[in-house]
């Protein structure tokens, strides 16, 4: 697996530092990867402390054990982060005291073109992180005009959303990825098409993986289980998850979260965290030069009150 010599994790020092507030605590990598803040993290806590690993995806979690192997003090659970509450409820555990959420997609997916998430690279049209019902080539094969365009504007954020979805309709159907690139290319011209392909493969990814869905329940599951003065602690890649993210801290170090149209409170919410940085960490020069995916990376933080 000489991929995994690659594969740098991002804002390592700075997220791990910032999580481990208790090192006999309970902790949640819940994006494990390959291992990279796990190793950090595990070398902080104590003798009593421990962390618990999840990740969807049987080779990276498969690949992380033998990673790290020698720590004890480590537990691995194959499961979607959006089940972190009943996967560590059958652990007997209900408390933790922080988590760390490296968001987005891994290495080791991305460097698979049998997995189908790269643009780049010729593979079947799957994208499926774990047992999703319908993989890439379901969606882009049987949805209608105005469902694609729907999820490449609301997830891709892309302005050719309509003309892209036209022209796939057109021309499908699509079980690989290049003939689905070469389709994209055709609607979209000059310094816009990587870019493009970017925006539609993730806009197509997020869908078929139900990722902003299972983003929100993890953080109020994660936010829920949180004992007073643990932390959350959140790296996202681009602006779909960071906004979600935002509202997420933004709602819970809040008393009122009504409307500003309604002049007295009716919520009755009470703020249950606070913030821990006021700004986004993002990588500093030496980082962006060294590893390019850090580019985008924007990294929150709240503590539970």
């Amino acid at each position: 697996m000489s991929i995994s010599y690659q594969h740098t994790p991002v804002l390592l020092h700075e997220t791990v530092q910032q999580l481990i507030t208790r090192p006999t605590g309970v902790y949640i990598d819940a994006t494990c990867g390959l291992g990279g803040h796990s190793v950090e993290i595990s070398k902080k806590l104590g003798p009593k402390g421990s962390l618990y690993c999840f990740d969807l995806d049987p080779r990276a979690q498969a690949f992380a054990k033998d990673h790290l192997s020698k720590y004890n003090n480590i537990h691995f659970i194959q499961n979607n982060f959006d089940k972190i509450k009943i996967a560590l409820f059958a652990e007997e555990v209900e408390h933790i005291d922080g988590i760390l959420y490296d968001l987005g997609i891994s290495s080791m997916e991305i460097d698979s073109p049998e997995r189908g998430f790269s643009f780049m690279k010729d593979g079947p049209l799957d994208m499926r992180m774990g047992e999703t019902e319908l993989s890439a080539a379901d969606i882009v094969n049987t949805y209608s005009q105005d469902e694609l365009t729907r999820i490449f504007r609301e997830y891709g954020e892309e302005r050719f959303s309509g003309r892209i979805a036209r022209r796939i309709v057109e021309t499908r159907p699509y079980f690989r990825t290049l003939p689905l690139v070469e389709c994209i290319k055709s609607m979209v011209h000059g310094p816009y098409v990587t870019k493009t392909l970017a925006r539609i493969f993730q806009a197509i990814r997020i869908e078929v993986n139900h990722e902003l869905d299972a983003l929100k329940k993890s953080l109020a599951d994660a936010l829920d289980m949180l004992n007073p003065g643990g932390r959350m602690v959140v790296i996202s890649f681009h602006s779909l998850e960071d906004r979600i993210v935002k509202q997420f801290f933004q709602n819970a170090v809040t008393d009122c979260i009504c409307p500003p149209e309604i002049p007295v409170c009716v919520c009755d919410h009470k703020a249950v965290a606070k913030k821990i940085t006021k700004k986004p960490i993002i990588p500093g020069e030496e980082e962006l030069k060294t590893n390019r995916r850090s580019r985008s990376a924007k990294c929150r933080i709240i503590e539970k009150l």
